[in-house]
């Protein structure tokens, strides 16, 4: 039974490192460029708010795009779950 837990703590371990290594190698920038920068700029407003204007929070950065709001479309489907947060810490980085 110990050797069973084992097993399965290792696996789900080696998943969840897989998948950061998967989010650490997506290129925030280059989805920034593609699908944000034409309403979204870093430091003032275009047609939607600026990085530093938005929310800080991730809860809320990552539902808004996962979601939409407003005049915002929704990015889900569009883009993967690690997409979106890379997104989100891409924001966040800019907001200091």
């Amino acid at each position: 039974m110990k050797k069973t837990l084992l097993t399965i703590a290792a696996a789900a371990f080696c998943a969840v490192s897989a998948q950061s290594a998967l989010a650490g190698d997506i290129d925030a920038n280059k989805i920034y460029n593609a699908k944000c920068k034409m309403c979204h700029l870093f430091d003032h407003k275009k047609i939607g708010p600026a990085f530093k204007d938005m929310n800080k929070d991730a809860a809320v950065l990552k539902a808004t795009i996962t979601n939409g709001r407003k005049m915002m479309p929704k990015w889900s489907g569009k883009l993967s779950e690690a997409e979106i947060d890379a997104m989100v810490a891409f924001i966040q980085s800019k907001q200091k």
